[in-house]
């Protein structure tokens, strides 16, 4: 073979090398690539705020923009600026927990959740209660005057910032409204069509009519189905968490270093 072809042809050779090399040990920062699929995205926002299609002259701008901060945001890498953010940092976490929570199965079955509902069922009581009507008045004689005043009790008592109908009260919801001393008295009283008391709260004085007491309880699944739901997906989630961090946990060295 001619000695000059030769030389070329591994020249040539080399030169291919030389190229392929390069391309595959490029800086991946350096290359931006703008497809279909972005230039979809960045019409469909500006739809959504706009609420008309954007024009061609439009869309370039939106690319050249997102491009602009595509090469601010490299850049801020290349520096290692997200390094230290404890933002960014928190950020990035939230979005691999997101991922991680993809993997689960988060839409439970009616019978994974009734299942759920009656494991948990301690989280779904319904504490005692009582339901009573109130009546105010401004003494304790005004008030023991119109335990006889029958249908016309409600024209003697005082105006009230309190509901006169109080529906399944816990005892601590009726100290916190009422006061103790009110409270200790209620709960002496049994239930009755007739009006009882005076007795005092931190307002002044009243009667009151013992509706119902009620005992403490599941509440319903069928009344407190969201709620339920709500924390099975909560816990399915964290569940998720954990498991993804178990699975990648062994990749890590966890190098402990003395003060």
């Amino acid at each position: 073979m001619n000695p000059l072809k030769t030389h070329v042809f591994w020249f040539v050779v080399l030169g291919i090398v030389i190229f392929v090399i390069d391309e595959q040990t490029s800086d991946p920062l350096d290359t931006i690539v703008v497809d279909a699929a972005l230039e979809r995205q960045l019409e469909t926002l500006w739809a959504a705020q706009v609420q008309r299609e954007p024009t061609e002259a439009e869309i370039a701008s939106l690319v050249d923009d997102w491009v602009t901060e595509e090469i601010w945001h490299r850049e801020s890498i290349r520096l290692s600026l997200d390094e230290e953010d404890e933002i960014i940092r928190r950020r990035m976490i939230q979005k691999m927990q997101f991922i991680a929570e993809q993997e689960a199965e988060l839409a439970p079955t009616e019978e994974e959740l009734r299942a759920y509902y009656a494991a948990n069922s301690e989280k779904y009581e319904v504490p005692s209660g009582v339901s009573f009507e109130q009546l105010q008045f401004q003494s304790r004689d005004a008030a023991t005057s119109a335990l006889s005043a029958g249908e016309s009790i409600d024209g003697l008592a005082v105006s009230s910032m309190q509901s006169r109908m109080n529906v399944r009260q816990s005892p601590l919801q009726v100290v916190s409204t009422f006061g103790r001393e009110f409270t200790l008295s209620l709960n002496n009283y049994d239930v009755a069509s007739d009006w009882q008391g005076p007795i005092q709260s931190t307002f002044g004085w009243h009667l009151v009519k013992v509706l119902e007491k009620h005992s403490a309880s599941v509440a319903p699944f069928i009344d407190i189905r969201a709620t339920v739901l709500g924390d099975y997906t909560y816990e399915a989630r964290v569940q998720a968490q954990a498991d993804f961090i178990e699975q990648v946990r062994p990749n890590y060295d966890i190098i402990r270093k003395e003060e």
